[in-house]
Formats: C-alpha cells, structure tokens, sequence
C-alpha cells in the first residue's frame, strides 16, 4: 500500500504540486469585505413533506429560544404543495430560530414505517396525513451570505434543540448555530451542514433518482429519527450530551437504532417506488452509507458554545489541513509511511484469502447442497444415513440434519419444498417424420438453519453463531425435435432435421452468517500466529436469470447422384439478475493489530440489462456418388462461425454501489498516531456518471474529497470538491488547459476564490484581501 485512497485521487485529479507559505496574515479577526444588510432564505420543510406549514423566522434570543417559538416574528410564511418557503428581508449576519407549526388545513407525507395521524389511525407510506395540534418543527441558521438555504427537518429540530439545551439561558451565537448543526451532522456522518440538506421527498420515486446523494441520504436519516422516536426505543434528544471528560460524544445506542430503522425506511421506500429509475440503486447507496457509521469510532470533536475564528481564518486554517494531508500522503509523508507499515505488519491477513481458506469455503458450500438435497421428501435414505450426489454423507435426526466430512462440522435445520410438472405436447417416443416437444418445469425452495458450523482445512478455520440459507430455483427445460424425408416424383429426396434444448433457471440465494469468526495460522521461526477475520458476512443475489439454447439445423437435397447439404448449430446463453448484495462487516486482527473493515458492494438491474451471447456455426456443401458424374462443386465444404454479444447502453445498464471503510490507529515513523479511518464509496447510478467520495481521519481531523468522471464522453471537465465536514468546503475545476479555478466556502457563504497565475502557481485570494499559493 504505496499511497492511501486519497493521496491517489488527489494525485490523479488534481495533479497539484502543495505549496508552502502566502502573503497576508492568519491572525486577521474582521472580513474586509462588505456583507449584505438583509437576506434571503429559502428552504424545504420535510419530515416528511409539510404542505401548508407554518413557517415563522426570529432572532434566536433566550425571549424566544427558551419557548421554542417566535414570541415576535421577524417574518411568517406558509409552505407548498412540495414543501418549500422562501422569506426576503432577514437581517444579516444573526442567528436566527426558524419554527413550523400547524396552520390552516396543514399536512405531512408518511415517510417512515407506522405512520399514525392526529386521531391514532394508521397511515400508509407515502399518504397525506393532517398533523396533531402541537406540531412543530425547529431550525437554527447563521444568515451569512446573500442567500441561506434553511431546510427544517428531523436533523434540524436535534441541533436546534440541542444548541438550546446546551447554552442554557443565552442568546444563540452564529458559531453555536454553526457548531450545533455540525455535531448532528457529524454523529450521523454527513458532510454537509444540515440546514442545506434533506429536502428529498422519499415517497416520490422521481425526486429519488434525481437526488444528491447526501441530500437523499439526510432525507432517510430525518425520517429514520423520527421512526425511532415514535417507536419510543430509546431516547433521540439524548444523541449528543456530554461525556466523563466535559467532551460532546455520541450515544452509541442511539446511533446503532438509527441504522436499524434506516434500513426499514429504505425498504419502505423501495417498495414503495417499486425500483422507477435510480430510485432503488440511490436507496441502496444512502443505506449503505448509514450502515457504514462506526458508532464506537465517532469523534465529534467540536464545543457547542466555543467561539470560532472567522471565515477567511477558517478558509486558511481548512487550505493548511488540505495542503498537510496531501504532504502526509506523499512519498516519504507521515500517512504514506503509517499506512506502509501498517500495511506490513498485517501483510499475513491476505492469508486469510489463501487456498485453504478457499478449499475450506467450498466444502461448507458442498455441505449445505448436500443436507439441501436430504432435506427432499423422496430422498434415498439407508436408515438414518444419505449418500448425495456430491458424495457427502447426511445424517438425519427428527427434523436435524448433520454432516462430518471434510473437515465440515454442520448441524442444520430447515425446510426444502420441490414440485415438477412435466407437459407433453406428442407422443415422446419420437419416429421419423415425427414432430415431438417436451416441457418440463420444476420450483424449489429450501430454508436452512445452520444450527452449528464449524470447519478447517488445514491452517483455515471457520465458526459461526446461528446463521440462515435461503435459496430458491425456478427451472424450465424444453426440448423439440423434428425429422422429415419428402421424395418428389423426379426421384429427389429432401431431408429435413432439426432439434432444440433449452434450459432457463431464475435463483434467488440469500447467505447470511452471523458472528463469525474465519481464522488463518501463519507460521514464523517455528511459531504459529493466527490472522482472523470477525463479524459478519452477508450475500443476497436477487432474481438470478439464466439461459441456455442449444439448436441444430440439418438440410439435405438429394438428386439422384449428389447432393447439396447444409447444417446449422447456434448456442445462446443469457445471464440477468435483478440485484447483488455482498456485504463483510466486521474487525481483521493480526500480530496484535486490529483494523474494523467494511466492504458493501450493491448492484441493481433497474433496467433488465441482459447478458447475451450468441455463437453460430453453419457448414455447408455437396457430396457426389461414385457413379455421377463429375463437377467442379463435389466435395466442396464452406464453414462460418458468428459470434455477438450484448452491450450496455444508457437505457440498460448495470447499477453499483461500492463503500469501503478501514479503521485503525495507524503510526507514523515515531510510533505517534496520525490516522484512525479512511473510506471509499463509489457509485454509479447514471449510465455516463460514475461519482466518487473519498475520506481520510488525519491528526484528529477529517478530510473528504468528492469527484465524478463520465466514461462515455469524449471530453470530462475535472472537478474535485475538498470538504472538512464541518462546513468548510473547497471546490476545483479545470477551466482549460494549465488553468484550474474554484472558491472556498466557509458554512454557505464564498470566502475566497482559486486561480492558476501565469507561472501556473495555483493562488487563493480570500475577501479580506490577502492571499497565499495552495
């Protein structure tokens, strides 16, 4: 591991050289440049979608904070069908409380999972529902910048809440807004402030597929809250207090039930959209990211009410982290040298992938298809014994299925349903002049509990806790034949033949085994060690298609003295699946270093992309008797082999989602930590745009990096978005050749702008006037 993900993307993105010092000065504590005396909001209230809601703007003083409502509004409007508001006229640079409550005929979508109205009755997902008399909806915002998006939702209400729980009788600040909204979104891994965030209605299948990913993403989490409030698990408003140590941390249990029910709203919402577009494949990856929070490696790392440096100190503070990531990550940089280490002193946990390790998989695989094929009500059994057909022995007792063999220790439970229906068109004895069909199709399902599991193969060891198989098959196979040999009355014979088999199967497997524990022993000077992988590994592939065609042509012409002859043989295969989820989640430990790993790969075949390939070999020519005459033609052969296959285009493609994630304390030379995390989520939900974010956790501070490129364009304009989490974002683009440009963002509001000089010097100048090479 010779540079870590995102040395490389920045690397291959960017292609910047950092650069050290600038001219002005850090300790500046005033903006130069002149901030507009009002504002404009607009926003999105959405828990889920609120239409006619009322919506009422204040400053965030105690008078109105301490009754979590606007005691005197600075301005009041009511929200739309969508529900959207806008609001001109607010004062600048202020803290501002924004409050929804109920107004004249003022309704919510449904968007998690046992939705009830104002009178108990239950609501179906994606319905309209009239809200109760106390409802209400908070949000704080800093009105910096000409216009501020001010979206209220489930997210916004926690940082509200908590940024008034917190300072107490106090005024609200721009920087405890600011920090408020950061600490929700930083326990629930977003990267974007919130307030500018989760305006996705996720009841509407097309507002899904054209989302933003992280917008969606604080959609679902927004909904997902409220799903765990209703169902009165646990306690939301205590998702951030403080700790042992005075710090703000999160509560794990909160956390972990906000996964769960994240997982029960994107099903919902799946159902729901029935899959139209991206919606499925959006869902899928807004799941994914939400499953992949670490609840025991979130640090907030952020005081409510500790004041912040201004915006142009924040912008520089951000382009110093920026520029001391890219320098780590370099050859010979603290990161590239921990993550090289690191790298090698658990060099043995590839081992874990070694052949053992694959020998011992395949024989747990044969052993369930073997008490799959026992579990068959007709199975051949010698008392309590059954050799398979893929020679294993089953044991049966009662209702519990056990196999030792090949070093696989399985007892299993379970249920296998099976029926065949055999058609019969003709007679199936087929003669000569005879056309015959058959057709035979056969369900099966089985259901296995694996009780216990246990396996090794020499050095490669398995346990697991309980753990379930499903898998189910639909199969249908037909066969045709056909024979004819017609004389004429000039004495010819024309002989026609032909045959056709066809077999077409669509499987679904589901394999989930829970807490397990795959160990490899490595052996060093005459000592073993073992290299393991715990936790849990899921595989679901959904509505797998196949199909195989096999056809034979035969024609013949015979004249008396020759004859002209052709044959033909085709061969389709075809492949679909609907969707594939392969999931590892769990910690890998060698030589007494441990990393928490993550590897969720989702894809999904919204639009029925089939895999086909076509091969068609055709022979023909002419044979002569030994008493005919001679010509030019006899014994003459020509042959053609054709091959096609199918590809993908921008109405029927494949759909991935990626996210990788490795956690561990990882030492510089000095044997001073430097890292804890980095990650990698990859995503593809449009045919020409494959999207990629990329993060690093470095000296205690997180660095992302966001780009996209569009692999069936001839041209691709690059564009990298730099962000810190906490409101700090730097955006990239290439404007032509030598010429990169882009603005820094401090919470919402343009704090400098990036531009290529003529000596190619990348150069930030920031509002106050001052400046520095990046």
């Amino acid at each position: 591991m010779k540079k870590s993900v995102l040395a490389t993307l920045i690397i291959s993105s960017l292609g910047l050289t950092a650069c050290g010092g600038g001219s002005g000065s850090n300790n500046d504590t005033t903006d130069s440049n002149t901030s507009p005396t009002e504002v404009t909001t607009a926003g999105v209230v959405n828990k889920g979608i609120v239409k006619s809601g009322l919506v009422a703007v204040c400053e965030a003083t105690v008078a109105n904070t301490s009754q979590e409502r606007c005691v005197s509004p600075l301005l009041t409007t009511t929200t739309n069908e969508k529900g959207q508001f806008s609001l001109t006229g607010l004062p600048a640079n202020k803290a501002l409380l924004v409050v929804v409550t109920k107004g004249n005929g003022t309704q919510m979508k449904c968007d998690y999972v046992g939705c009830q109205d104002a009178n108990g009755n239950p609501i179906e997902f994606g319905e309209w529902m009239t809200v109760p008399n106390d409802f209400k909806l908070l949000a704080v915002i800093a009105s910096s910048g000409e216009i501020k998006t001010a979206n209220v939702n489930s997210l916004t209400n926690l940082a509200a809440k908590k940024a008034i729980e917190l300072t107490g009788s106090l005024d609200l600040t721009t920087d405890i807004v600011n920090n408020s909204n950061a600490i929700i979104g930083k326990a629930l891994g977003l990267t974007k402030p919130i307030t500018e965030m989760g305006s996705v209605d996720i009841t509407d299948a097309n507002a899904i597929a054209g989302s933003d990913n992280e917008d969606l993403r604080a959609a679902i989490l927004s909904a997902s809250i409220e799903q765990s409030r209703k169902s009165g698990s646990v306690n939301i408003d205590d998702l951030i207090d403080y700790d042992a140590n005075g710090k703000l941390a999160v509560n794990k249990n909160i956390v972990s039930q906000i996964q769960a029910d994240t997982t029960q709203v994107v099903s919902q919402a799946k159902a729901h959209s029935k899959n139209q577009g991206n919606a499925g494949s959006k869902l899928d990856n807004a799941d994914q990211d939400v499953s992949a929070i670490d609840p025991d490696n979130i640090e907030i790392g952020i005081d409510i009410d500790k004041p912040v440096a201004n915006a142009v100190v924040q912008a520089k503070d951000f382009i110093k982290q920026i520029r001391t990531v890219y320098t780590a990550a370099s050859d010979a940089g603290d990161l590239n040298t921990g993550l090289t280490n690191f790298a090698d002193e658990l060099s043995d946990i590839s081992s874990i992938a070694q052949e053992d390790t694959e020998m011992l998989l395949e024989n747990v695989n044969g052993a369930i298809i073997a008490i799959s094929e026992a579990m068959k009500p007709d199975a051949n059994f010698e008392g309590n014994m059954l050799l398979t057909n893929n020679n294993y022995y089953v044991y049966k007792d009662g209702d519990q299925y056990t196999v030792q063999q090949n070093g696989v220790s399985l007892v299993a439970t379970g249920s296998y349903d099976h029926s065949t229906k055999t058609v019969t068109e003709t007679d199936q004895n087929c003669n000569y002049s005879e056309f015959c069909t058959k057709t035979t199709t056969e369900e099966i399902r089985t259901n296995i509990t694996l009780n216990e599991l246990s396996a090794n193969y020499n050095d490669a060891w398995l346990n697991t806790s309980q753990s379930h198989v499903v898998l189910s098959a639909n199969i249908t196979r037909k066969e045709t034949g056909n024979y004819s040999s017609t004389p004429t009355n000039e004495g010819n014979i024309y002989v026609d033949e032909s045959s056709t088999s066809e077999v077409s199967q669509v499987n679904t497997l589901k394999l989930q085994l829970s807490e397990a524990t795959l160990t490899y022993f490595s052996y060093q000077e005459n000592f073993s060690y073992p290299n393991t992988f715990s936790g849990n590994i899921t595989l679901i592939a959904d509505d797998i298609s196949s199909a195989d065609f096999n056809s034979y042509t035969y024609n013949e012409n015979w004249n008396g003295s020759g004859a002209d002859w052709s044959n033909e043989s085709k061969d389709s295969s075809i492949i679909e699946a609907k969707s594939l989820t392969f999931k590892i989640d769990g910690v890998i430990a060698s030589n007494g270093q441990a990393v928490s790993a993550l590897m969720d790969i989702r894809l999904n075949n919204i639009g029925g992309y089939v895999h086909l390939r076509d091969i068609t070999h055709t022979v023909s020519g002419r044979y002569c008797s030994w008493w005919s005459d001679w010509d030019n033609r006899c014994y003459t052969r020509s042959e053609e082999i054709i091959t096609e296959e199918s590809f993908e285009t921008k109405d029927s493609f494949i759909r991935a989602n990626v996210k990788m994630a490795l956690g561990a304390n990882i030492l510089n030379a000095n044997n001073t930590p430097v890292a804890t995390g980095l990650s990698l989520d990859i995503s593809r939900n449009d045919y020409n745009l494959i999207e990629v974010d990329a993060g690093v956790t470095y000296n205690g501070k997180d660095t992302y990096l966001s780009t996209s490129y569009k692999p069936y364009s001839d041209t691709n304009t690059p564009y990298v978005s730099l962000r810190d989490g906490k409101g700090l974002v730097a955006t990239l683009t290439e404007k032509g050749e030598d010429d990169i440009g882009g603005t820094i963002y401090v919470n919402g509001k343009s704090t400098g702008t990036i531009g290529t000089t003529n000596n190619n010097l990348l150069l930030i100048r920031y509002t106050d006037g001052s400046f520095e090479s990046m």
